[in-house]
């Protein structure tokens, strides 16, 4: 038994096949999906999302913010950024991660500038873990 996997970004279809097993970065923390799922719609945070295939090959990506609806026979997940893990220079990343360190330090929670800084560090942090 599989479940059909989409994962769209405004720029393309990043991924789309057959899984056994999604995990995901939900707004309450992690979760999986396996086929017979319960219906759900979730926001995504940025962070890991990984794609096991029926197969069992495994597809790891980073993504973004945005939205994921699961259900019996299939997960859709619409992300504002979608990466393959490793795609990104953890130089860069590294680096990333200081500057929204900083710019937190600055802002006042709950403001649009702490938000973009903890977003930029989520990513920063995904993109660093391997």
């Amino acid at each position: 038994m599989s479940i059909s996997v989409r994962i769209v970004t405004p720029r393309a279809v990043a991924f789309e096949g057959e899984a056994q097993r999604v995990e995901a970065p939900g707004h309450e923390g992690e979760f999986g999906v396996l086929p017979d799922h319960i219906p759900f719609l979730t926001l995504s945070h940025p962070g890991r999302l990984t794609v096991t295939e029926v197969n069992g090959t495994q597809h790891a990506f980073i993504v973004g913010a945005g939205f994921a609806e699961a259900g019996p026979e299939r997960v859709t997940v619409l992300t504002d950024l979608c990466e393959e893990v490793g795609a990104y220079p953890s130089a860069q990343a590294q680096s990333d991660l200081e500057a929204a360190k900083a710019a937190l330090g600055q802002a006042a929670q709950g403001t649009a500038a702490w938000d973009a800084a903890e977003r930029d560090a989520l990513l920063a942090r995904a993109r660093l873990a391997r």
